[in-house]
């Protein structure tokens, strides 16, 4: 059985900065630093609460299936302190997902990868 904090997928980091906009609460909620079709990892000015689920919109740098942002809903798995700054790591598992955000995941992967 695999563990929940196992990714099955590895992930891609992405030479473009795509910033990450909280839709429920509004605000800026972070950076992506790595991405999958199941699963991101962030940094963010914030301790974020694990096991918590947020909806999020990833900015797009250029359309993707026709949209500027990519809506998914996200459930914390884990977040940790970046020593010496002020900011947090923090680690997503895609939990809802259109099949048109797994569509545009896969597309900025493919555009974006390092």
């Amino acid at each position: 059985m695999q563990d929940k904090n196992e990714r099955k997928l590895e992930r891609t980091e992405l030479n473009q900065t795509i910033n990450i906009i909280d839709t429920i609460n509004g605000g800026t909620f972070g950076e992506l630093v790595n991405v999958t079709v199941e699963g991101l990892m962030i940094m963010t000015d914030r301790e974020i609460p694990i096991q918590s689920i947020f909806q999020l919109a990833l900015e797009l740098p250029m359309e993707i299936a026709g949209n500027s942002t990519v809506e998914l809903g996200a459930d914390c798995l884990w977040c940790k302190k970046v020593e010496n700054f002020n900011r947090y790591w923090a680690g997503f598992h895609i939990i809802d997902a259109s099949d048109t955000a797994t569509k545009q995941l896969n597309e900025l992967i493919k555009l974006y990868a390092k």
